[in-house]
């Protein structure tokens, strides 16, 4: 957001969303090999989350490739919107990540009241979270918008960009609803 080069950055998230392709595969191949999978979870409903999953990976990569394509606006507070929006994401993406170290805790635990309650109360948060997310870029592209004229073609790359990043935390909200299924069996 400060205008610094990313290439480097950008590299690293389009190779991670390559290694997240791969053990979605992966995981497919085991599914489709191993007859023990489908007795300790319902497979279709598996590959359902993983592939939620996988989007938030694409939707991030996408924001990388974007942040590459063409220089945003030149306004320092346009910037801070922007560097709030990522804080927001990454804060929803983190949450995510939490509901789904609970959910691993969750199963091997025997599925206790007690696991189910913190995953329910793990994916209310990613909820929350992902609603401050919409708040943020709501302000960050009335921002950008009201104060773009002077470089439309940046302005609305920046848009973009805060779009492509909100659709990065709408992907942790429904692949953190898609969990919902697995703890009303």
């Amino acid at each position: 957001c400060a205008g610094e080069d990313a290439s480097e950055e950008i590299e690293a998230t389009i190779e991670s969303e390559f290694a997240a392709d791969k053990v979605k595969a992966s995981i497919r191949d085991t599914i489709r090999e191993d007859l023990r999978f489908g007795i300790a979870a319902d497979s279709k409903s598996f590959l359902h989350m993983v592939s939620r999953q996988d989007r938030i990976a694409d939707y991030a990569q996408n924001v990388a490739e974007q942040l590459s394509f063409r220089p945003l606006m030149e306004d320092d507070e346009a910037r801070e919107h922007l560097a709030k929006m990522a804080k927001a994401v990454a804060v929803t993406v983190a949450t995510y990540e939490d509901l789904i170290e609970a959910l691993r805790d969750y199963h091997i635990s025997g599925r206790t009241k007690a696991g189910a309650d913190k995953v329910m109360k793990l994916i209310r948060e990613v909820n929350l979270k992902e609603h401050e997310a919409d708040m943020v870029e709501a302000e960050a592209a009335a921002f950008v918008f009201t104060n773009g004229e002077d470089q439309p073609l940046a302005a609305m790359h920046m848009y973009r960009v805060l779009q492509r990043l909100d659709d990065v935390a709408n992907a942790c909200e429904k692949a953190a609803n898609a969990f919902l299924p697995l703890l009303s069996k």
